[in-house]
């Protein structure tokens, strides 16, 4: 016996499945964290103290490709991952890092510590 709605009860069946949808879908997007500034190093050193920072953070690097290198692993039990950027910029280099994770607080962490380490004091 098939069903038919009436055009007044659609808006309201879409209404309900959208709102049933939404909060599941928002639970599973991950936090993004990005930092960025500049600093008086050169790319290849900015390169060498990411990959330091992101092993010293306890997460594995996964790949390096031109001026970027990414790591991920597990903080506070959890997933998380890393970007670091490293762009020269006249006498300076461009460091911007962005950390990953479906916990707010461990893209949080991912992102400083790497970023701390990474930038280093600022010159």
């Amino acid at each position: 016996m098939p069903h038919h709605f009436g055009r007044a009860a659609l808006p309201l069946l879409c209404l309900a499945l959208a709102a049933s949808v939404t909060p599941a879908r928002a639970e599973q997007a991950p936090s993004i964290q990005v930092g960025s500034d500049t600093r008086a190093k050169s790319v290849t050193e900015c390169l060498k103290d990411a990959k330091f920072a992101i092993t010293e953070t306890g997460l594995s690097v996964t790949f390096t490709s031109g001026p970027h290198i990414g790591g991920a692993g597990t903080l506070r039990g959890t997933g998380a991952a890393v970007l670091v950027t490293c762009l020269e910029q006249g006498g300076r280099t461009f460091i911007e890092v962005v950390g990953t994770s479906l916990d707010g607080g461990a893209a949080e962490e991912a992102r400083n510590r790497v970023r701390t380490i990474t930038m280093g004091p600022p010159s």
